[in-house]
């Protein structure tokens, strides 16, 4: 997790773990569909899973995650239902963070909001990156 979330403390990061539920997908699985409510932030712990969006009926890829990668936190942030369908490509486990647990540490951890924002920002700025990239053929 903590390659994630970069700016966290070690204790930031045990509370967090101690706060995530663990769930498994097996292979063509939906975790999160497209205009629905999320749960939280999902953490990668083992497998991997394909993200797409559709355009009418037709899904389009629009990235793979593997182990110790995150989806969600754009939801997480901006309180809208996923922006895409993440589907496992393998069976996987995923840390689900939920948004009530989380905003109960941000609140009661001091400094913790201001890492774990940081740490969503740098990967929200890393990802916004990769995609202006690859629409720009590079």
């Amino acid at each position: 997790m903590s390659d994630v979330f970069q700016f966290l403390t070690t204790d930031d990061l045990r509370l967090l773990a101690e706060k995530a539920k663990r769930v498994t997908h097996l292979a063509g699985e939906i975790v999160l569909g497209e205009g629905r409510e999320t749960r939280g932030i999902y953490v990668i712990r083992s497998g991997r899973v394909r993200v797409e969006k559709r355009s009418g009926k037709t899904p389009y890829l629009v990235t793979a995650l593997a182990p110790g990668e995150v989806f969600g936190e754009v939801s997480f942030v901006d309180g809208q239902p996923a922006s895409a369908t993440v589907i496992a490509t393998e069976p996987s486990e995923i840390d689900v963070l939920e948004k009530a647990d989380v905003l109960s540490l941000l609140v009661s951890v001091p400094g913790l909001a201001s890492r774990f924002y940081q740490s969503v920002a740098l990967k929200l700025a890393e990802r916004l990156r990769a995609t202006t990239d690859n629409l720009a053929g590079l």
